[in-house]
């Protein structure tokens, strides 16, 4: 690990974000579902204890005095055509009144340092096509819109 990625991971450290904890549960359910994830049917708690352990995963929260405004995961995985690995975001929520704050930059750095600290030359976040908001954010972090280059499929497992 450089010098530089520990200062880094400390600086954000210093400004509020720290790792998830289970005790965030309601918390987090709540930025979820006021980002368009209901979690009403779901066993959140249960999925965030796994978050917690997982040595290839990482969830960090921005929080203020207790009260979190923030939350991202994000997933170390190996590449098997190349050498290294990428990290990908796999969740990002802000709550609405405190946007505009830097809670979202912060979380991304301390996601991508972590990233950077388990050995990951890239990073890739995935957004709605709606969230036009979300895209501007991302771009003004210099991520590049790379859906022209390679298509996403998806199909539900029976």
């Amino acid at each position: 690990m450089t010098a530089d990625v520990l200062h880094s991971y400390r600086q954000q450290v210093a400004r509020g974000v720290r790792r998830l904890a289970p005790d965030d549960t309601d918390q987090v359910a709540r930025l979820l579902e006021s980002d368009g994830h209901p979690q009403a049917e779901t066993n959140i708690a249960e999925r965030l204890q796994r978050w917690c352990e997982h040595p290839d995963g990482a969830a960090f929260v921005w929080d203020e005095r207790g009260r979190l405004l923030g939350v991202i995961a994000a997933h170390v995985i190996p590449s098997f055509e190349v050498d290294g690995a990428w990290l990908r975001v796999v969740a990002l929520a802000v709550a609405e009144s405190a946007r505009g704050r830097g809670i979202g930059t912060s979380l991304v750095a301390a996601a991508e340092t972590f990233g950077l600290m388990r050995g990951c030359s890239s990073v890739e976040a995935t957004s709605l096509r709606t969230r036009e908001g979300a895209h501007a954010f991302y771009r003004a972090l210099g991520y590049q819109d790379r859906t022209d280059a390679a298509g996403r499929f998806q199909r539900r497992l029976p």
